[in-house]
């Protein structure tokens, strides 16, 4: 066989090894640098895989930080929406509380001056536009309440005023209105009570305060005196209630415990 030069590409040394029936000169040096260069392509393939592996790695770190963060992200969403919800919880019923302070006495459970001046003036309005609506208007006064309070001390003061507000209630329709006005007065509200009506209803205002049950066997069972009218078309509210001041004046000269109208 004839012998290849150092010129020969190792490819072609290699084809002529493997084809010649004996192993011609120089195939132990062409198999060395066959595995030469094996080992090299070796050593690059593992140094590619190492760099892919730790390019894999510090992706999936990265990854898993994205992900750390994201879920720490949405925890924080999270947190933040349900403060939220419970802060807005809080302002509403911060809001009814204030609502409600502002239109109810706190002592009787009673609405205040403030919400009742608001009914009466929606009241007088409806009058005005429909003359059959006219409405009764009535200050009950609890008589010699400060004879209670100088004799007894507030606190029986107080008990009195919750027990007449809870007796004048039971006396009123769904659509009626009873307001502590200030003090012991209380304004009572009647819409669409007819002139004829409206002294059986202050009649029975006043029975009922009288024949509450006494839970306080010291104090004196409470009476109060009614004055009592009704709206009259094209009139103020401050017309309709000095009116029935005035008839609550002479429920008082007349005795007290009693009931008057103009």
């Amino acid at each position: 066989m004839t012998e290849r030069t150092g010129t020969d590409s190792l490819e072609e040394r290699i084809e002529s090894i493997l084809s010649a029936q004996t192993p011609p000169d120089g195939w132990k040096d062409a198999l060395a640098e066959l595995f030469r260069r094996y080992r090299d392509q070796q050593h690059l393939l593992d140094r590619l895989t190492h760099i892919a592996d730790r390019f894999q790695a510090a992706e999936r770190e990265r990854s898993q930080d994205y992900l750390s963060r994201y879920e720490r992200k949405v925890r924080q969403l999270e947190k933040i929406v349900r403060i939220s919800d419970q802060y807005q919880t809080m302002l509403h019923q911060l809001k009814e509380r204030l609502e409600h302070a502002s239109n109810y006495d706190a002592l009787t459970g009673l609405p205040n001056r403030r919400y009742m001046t608001g009914r009466l003036e929606e009241a007088a309005s409806q009058a005005a536009r429909r003359p059959e609506h006219a409405f009764a208007v009535m200050i009950a006064d609890i008589d010699n309440f400060k004879a209670v309070n100088d004799s007894f001390g507030h606190a029986a003061g107080d008990r009195v005023l919750h027990a007449v507000a809870r007796a004048l209630e039971l006396t009123l329709r769904e659509y009626d209105l009873c307001a502590r006005w200030g003090g012991e007065e209380f304004l009572l509200l009647f819409p669409s009570c007819a002139q004829e009506n409206a002294p059986a209803v202050a009649e029975r205002l006043r029975r009922n305060v009288h024949e509450t049950p006494r839970t306080d066997g010291d104090l004196p069972a409470p009476t109060v005196s009614i004055g009592y009218t009704l709206h009259r078309p094209g009139e103020s509210i401050d017309a309709t209630l000095l009116r029935a001041d005035e008839a609550l004046y002479k429920a008082k000269d007349a005795g007290r415990n009693c009931c008057m109208g103009l």
